[in-house]
């Protein structure tokens, strides 16, 4: 019994112990682990030992690409699939729960590098087909590995469900090429699948696109013309092409052996329009033909008639004086015909009675039609020119010439002052006699609006030039007419200014812009017939454009500037 109680003593005398005089072991986390590199499969072997404090253990896996594991008992491995390459953290973690509680701590844990490396790679190419069909499409595989292990097998998926695998010998030396007749056009997504010999495989998708067979068609239409020469006829191109493809060059027949062809960039935006005038009228069979962007052309003609031109003339008389109650009275001319033609008898007519007529020799260059006529007294007199051009056409106008006294005082001026933008004050004065008052002032400012008053405010729509005018009656029957010119700044009007003009080689043009977007540039000689035709881009501002005109023959031209948001032209003479 003293023995039983001795042992007793023993025990509890150890229990009561302090804890720090107990021997107590940690757990230790460690692993090792092994790649098998073909199929991206890596081995985990758990070399953790567990210490002697009570519990039980559970161990937690983390890859390092987002997925875990829990593994009981906690010393066993593991294996993990990575689905690509990378470097990835690989973390054992160990938890002790205390017995008979949901109570745990992390005991231990370990952090390791795995690289997982990419030893062989996918990809493919669409190469070029010598068929007439659109719809067959060939494939070249580009196979890559870096121990240079060949593709023991391709797997192609063409994106219509009508796949297909093609094994190949790994001595093997020609080109992995494979073709495909689709039922349709569309975007497809074409993908390559190589397993290489020793087992690495890749991957590799891309959408390719497979368009119909080009079918095409060629139209076009007459369009009016601004001009008054119904020998100047235009034309416009209709192209259609099932595949939105554009013309590269567009050949024109117009029925009188002057035919043309003009080319258009892939990126051309504008519309097809050419012009041509006809020597003589009639009718005429006019032919387009388009070629298209990719090889498609087409064709098509119709009849047009070119109508006779119809014969006007016109002349206008202006008066020219140094003030109103001058005997001495200029007069000009300015005489046009359609279609051009030259006047060969000039009649002035004063209004008193001292007429003239002065025939135009035709072996001499035309003369200024200006003359200077002396009346005999102070008063009102109807003059008129009366102009005949040789084809026969007959064109006058009249003025009313008014010779106040010099006794009489009848005149006036006007002012402006800008205001705000666009918008200006004006001012009228007159000069009149003592005796005599004005009974009104009526303006007229350029752009079709009119305003009565001694003092009027007129704001503008749009920039550019305008010819204000006032006229100022009196009593006494005294009208004084004045005209001055404004310019309204603004820069909604396209400026184009040419140098050097004349031009010997190089025209320089310089364009103020109020788009950014392609302009298309045409040169005219003296007839209408273009014969030069550009585009050119150009941005908002100025633009500075260069053109080598050595070539052509000396003459009078007109330089067009045209694009759907602007239009500007000039006149430039070639030496």
């Amino acid at each position: 019994m003293r023995k039983l109680y001795a042992l007793l003593a023993g025990i509890l005398l150890t229990l009561a112990l302090p804890a720090h005089s107990r021997t107590v072991s940690p757990d230790i986390a460690n692993f090792i682990f092994t790649i098998d590199a073909p199929n991206n499969n890596v081995v985990f072997i758990n070399t953790s030992s567990l210490g002697n404090e009570p519990g039980i253990r559970k161990a937690f896996w983390h890859f390092g690409d987002g997925s875990a594991q829990q593994m009981t008992p906690p010393l066993q491995g593991t294996q993990h699939h990575y689905t690509s390459a990378g470097t990835y953290t690989v973390c054992l973690k160990i938890y002790r729960y205390r017995p008979n509680t949901n109570d745990s701590v992390l005991s231990a844990q370990i952090c390791k590098t795995v690289v997982i490396e990419t030893l062989c790679h996918a990809n493919f190419e669409r190469i070029p087909s010598n068929s007439n069909n659109p719809l067959l499409a060939y494939f070249r595989a580009l196979p890559q590995h870096n121990n240079n292990r060949k593709p023991a097998r391709i797997c192609w998926a063409f994106g219509d469900g009508r796949d297909t695998c093609i094994t190949y010998p790994e001595n093997y030396t020609g080109q992995y090429v494979v073709s495909h007749l689709y039922n349709h056009p569309g975007q497809y997504e074409v993908c390559v699948r190589i397993l290489y010999h020793g087992g690495c495989e890749a991957r590799k998708c891309d959408n390719i696109v497979v368009i119909n067979p080009d079918t095409c068609h060629a139209n076009f239409e007459r369009i009016p013309s601004n001009s008054n020469n119904p020998l100047l006829a235009y034309f416009r191109a209709l192209p259609q092409h099932n595949n939105n493809r554009k013309p590269a060059r567009i050949c024109w027949a117009f029925g009188d052996g002057r035919d043309t062809c003009i080319t258009y960039p892939e990126n051309y935006t504008g519309q097809y329009v050419v012009s041509h005038l006809y020597n003589h009228p009639g009718q005429y069979e006019v032919c387009v033909n388009i070629l298209y962007h990719g090889g498609c052309e087409a064709r098509k003609c119709d009849h047009i008639v070119i109508p006779p031109p119809q014969v006007n003339c016109s002349v206008h008389l202006f008066e020219i004086t140094s003030s109103i109650t001058s005997l001495v009275r200029g007069f000009l001319a300015v005489p046009s015909s359609t279609p051009p033609s030259r006047p060969e008898r000039i009649c002035w007519h004063f209004g008193d009675g001292q007429d003239t007529c002065i025939m135009i020799d035709p072996q001499h260059p035309l003369p200024a039609f200006i003359i200077r006529h002396t009346y005999p007294a102070p008063g009102v007199y109807r003059a008129c020119v009366n102009i005949r051009f040789q084809n026969g056409c007959n064109a006058e106008d009249c003025k009313e010439v008014v010779i106040r006294p010099s006794t009489n005082i009848c005149g006036g001026y006007m002012t402006d002052s800008l205001m705000a933008p666009r918008t200006f004050k004006f001012k009228g004065f007159s000069i009149h006699n003592p005796t005599d008052e004005v009974t009104g002032y009526h303006w007229t400012f350029g752009d079709g609006s009119t305003a009565t008053g001694r003092e009027v405010t007129h704001t503008y729509n749009n920039a550019g030039e305008y010819r204000v005018c006032l006229v100022i009656n009196t009593r006494s029957g005294c009208e004084t007419r004045i005209c001055n010119t404004v310019r309204v700044f603004g820069n909604n009007e396209p400026a184009l200014h040419l140098s050097p003009n004349p031009v010997t080689t190089v025209l320089h043009a310089a364009f103020l812009s109020t788009h950014t977007e392609q302009v298309n540039i045409r040169i005219q000689n003296g007839t209408g017939i273009v014969v030069r035709n550009y585009t050119r881009n150009v941005t908002v501002g100025p633009n500075n454009l260069d053109f080598d005109l050595s070539s052509l023959v000396p003459g009078i031209y007109s330089f067009i500037l045209q694009s759907p948001n602007q239009l500007a032209s000039a006149i430039f003479i070639k030496q």
